[in-house]
């Protein structure tokens, strides 16, 4: 209903501001703001929530965030429009007559709009609708802006230039608002109609967000709360009932963003930021804004100064700002130090038309939602909590709403992550998917470097991720407990004894024990890797000698399973290993010889992974040593050994992925070379020794080159073990 025709009430900013020659509007008390030991059953709304967002199949995707922080930073330190925005926290004590208001001013840092402007995220082809007093589209701030001022505009105060300004403001070099690059569409709050108008053009230009940075008040100046009868005296016939359905139209596609009283002494909402509580439909597209001087530790928000009223009945779909600005006036390039809620709103305008350039296939519900999701919320406790999607809750205050506004979490992702499979699956990318083997080295990464695959958050936000991230190869730990631990656990004085063997040691790659037998003439041996607690992998070997003499030649077959750390491509399964292998001794006399080994097999990399069958592979192995027995005493063994372990030789599967390109996603099947380029090569020096009648000593020492089977990767370790026989 227009204003004029109800007595006693009238419309007016939500706001505080010091302007030359401009009465003040409304008032304003001390800092803080708590729950303490509030009553909250008259807060806590008790009407069902609406359905939670769904979860919807990305299309496209946002990745330019990954730069942001640095470049956010060099913004706010060397860029004058950024500090434009600012004014000082003496100004603001000094204009609300309280000393004890603390925190950081700079809502360009606290909201986290610079790092979405240093992302490349300023609003670009997004409409903001703005009902306010009066704005001048004149002002340099708006150069070059869409910006539609309604028919019935009448010059009055500068209100509505600095909402607009904050919301969407952009002088180079003087000030920069929330989303710079968006566009505006203006109309004034005189009347209901004028209201009614700009509902319906908002909803026709899809405008993301209708900023309302107003409310109403009684003759003497107190605000209207939202009752059920202040409800049916505003919305319950004529055109009071035609803005409802105009608002409602509106709310379906948009958000309607409305600021709170500046009144601190408030106990309960206006009536238009809690309307939603009579009109429960409108909250999927309602929001209500605090205003808040935030103080900060390491980077997160430890408190809220409030200098407005409380979120109360609102809590649910509320969050807090800083409304302190440096904000535009009149036309040409003025500006003015200004405060309040009516401030604090336009920035979560202004955040909403960022969010939709940077997630054009989420509707602005969904943004909204993401704004509460994101909310800094680590400075309270919550009051209650609300389902915002399928199974993602979040706790409010009625106090503080959601918590404070963080742009900067909002273009982050939400929750965990995951990626749309090609079967209409999904899986989760938070960890790796494929945690291969260090047999693999670093192929599977190497080959997927330069790809970039489609993911969604919990919130149904698009990310290009890069597509080395679903892997994880292994990255073995140094040598020197293996070493030890083969050490203690040998029969040192055999293994220093014993004749010269190429294929002694054919469970090299593995950590468990292995038992060994041999025939009574030498010829035929076996070995069996025992599993240990906690892992899959075992392994029997069968070997026999084709020749005698000095020149001995053993052939061997092979069978083992993997439990995940050398042979399998999604790190879970344990993989099967079949291989034959060959080893040459010689006897060079004197006590020296020389032994080579090599073992060539197949591998099931473990079977099918979550991104599709995985196929086989060659690996292969192959160590030359060098040795001699009585080098420093009599029975001491030195021996000097090179050789490259098992590792995958050749191979190649395909990935089916979401794969991104020019922003737009599609499935397609991606090759992977599950060779490594980089082998890794081992120098092992190794020396036994009987110290005393059954004290038998073992040095080993390695060095290794590409470790792991990773380029420039280099490991060096030792080990000195003793064993004692009584």
């Amino acid at each position: 209903m227009p204003v004029q025709s109800t007595p006693g009430l009238r419309r007016k900013p939500a706001f505080l501001l010091s302007l030359p020659c401009l009465t003040l509007l409304a008032g304003c008390g001390g800092s803080g703001g708590g729950s303490g030991s509030t009553d909250l059953s008259s807060y806590l709304p008790d009407f069902a929530a609406p359905d939670p967002v769904a979860i919807v199949v990305l299309t496209t995707g946002f990745g330019g965030i990954t730069s942001g922080t640095a470049a956010a930073a060099g913004l706010l330190l060397d860029s004058t429009e950024y500090e434009g925005t600012q004014t000082s926290l003496t100004w603001l004590r000094n204009y609300i007559g309280d000393q004890t208001v603390s925190g950081q001013l700079y809502a360009m840092k606290s909201s986290g709009a610079a790092f979405a402007h240093a992302a490349g995220v300023t609003g670009d082809g997004q409409l903001i609708a703005i009902s306010d007093e009066h704005m001048s589209p004149g002002h340099d701030v708006f150069d070059g802006k869409t910006v539609v001022v309604d028919t019935n505009f009448a010059p009055g105060g500068e209100h509505g230039t600095s909402v607009a300004s904050v919301a969407a403001g952009n002088l180079p070099g003087q000030f920069v608002g929330t989303a710079p690059d968006a566009d505006i569409l203006f109309g004034t709050y005189q009347t209901d109609q004028n209201l009614i108008d700009l509902g319906k053009r908002a909803l026709k230009d899809k405008a993301v967000a209708w900023n309302n940075s107003w409310g109403y008040v009684t003759q003497s100046q107190e605000t209207v709360f939202a009752t059920q009868s202040a409800f049916n005296d505003f919305f319950g016939a004529g055109s009071g009932a035609a803005y409802l359905s105009a608002l409602r139209n509106y709310a379906a596609y948009g958000v309607v963003v409305f600021a709170v009283s500046n009144d601190e002494t408030d106990s309960n909402s206006g009536l238009m930021d809690a309307l939603p509580v009579y009109a429960n439909d409108l909250e999927a597209g309602w929001l209500a804004v605090v205003n808040g001087v935030p103080t900060f530790q390491n980077g997160t928000v430890k408190s809220v100064d409030l200098i407005s009223a409380s979120c109360w009945e609102a809590a649910r779909w509320c969050l807090a700002a800083d409304g302190t600005w440096n904000a535009a006036i009149g036309a040409g390039n003025s500006f003015a130090p200004t405060t309040g809620s009516s401030f604090a709103a336009p920035q979560v305008s202004g955040a909403l038309a960022l969010l939709a350039e940077a997630f054009p296939t989420l509707s602005p519900h969904d943004l909204r939602i993401r704004l509460l999701a994101s909310a800094e919320d680590d400075f309270f406790e919550a009051d209650g909590r609300v389902e915002l999607a399928d199974g993602f809750f979040k706790g409010y205050s009625v106090i503080y709403g959601h918590g404070f506004l963080d742009i900067e979490a909002a273009l982050r992702p939400i929750g965990g992550t995951a990626m749309v499979l090609a079967d209409g699956g999904s899986v989760s990318t938070d960890a790796p998917v494929l945690r291969t083997g260090s047999g693999f080295g670093d192929a599977v990464e190497r080959s997927l470097a330069g790809t970039n695959v489609a993911v969604r958050d919990a919130l149904a936000a698009g990310f290009a991720m890069p597509a080395e991230a679903l892997t994880s190869g292994a990255r073995p730990g140094s040598r020197a407990g293996a070493l030890l631990a083969k050490g203690i656990t040998s029969n040192l004085q055999s293994e220093r004894l014993a004749a010269p063997l190429a294929l002694a040691d054919p469970f090299a790659a593995f950590t468990g024990p292995v038992v060994t037998l041999a025939a009574p003439d030498g010829g035929t041996s076996a070995s069996v890797l025992l599993p240990q607690e906690g892992s899959e992998s075992m392994g029997f070997t069968l070997s026999r000698a084709l020749t005698e003499g000095a020149t001995r030649i053993d052939v061997g077959i092979k069978l083992a399973r993997d439990d995940g750390q050398i042979m399998s491509l999604g790190g879970d399964d344990s993989a099967d290993m079949a291989s034959v292998t060959l080893g040459i001794t010689q006897d060079l006399g004197a006590g020296a010889f020389l032994a080579l080994s090599g073992e060539v097999g197949m591998t099931d990399l473990g079977g099918a992974t979550a991104l599709g069958e995985s196929g086989s592979a060659r690996y292969d192995a192959v160590k030359l040593t060098a040795g001699r027995s009585g080098v420093f005493s009599a029975g001491d063994r030195l021996s000097v050994g090179v050789g490259m372990p098992v590792a995958i030789a050749s191979g190649e599967t395909r990935l089916t992925l979401p794969v991104l390109r020019q922003g737009a996603a599609a499935f397609e099947q991606v090759a992977v070379d599950l060779a490594p380029e980089n082998r890794q090569t081992d120098l092992e020096v190794t020396y036994l020794t009987a110290l005393a009648d059954g004290l038998e000593m073992k040095l080993s020492m390695v060095h290794s080159d590409d470790f792991g089977n990773r380029a420039g990767v280099t490991d060096t370790a030792g080990a000195l073990a003793f064993t004692f026989r009584f």
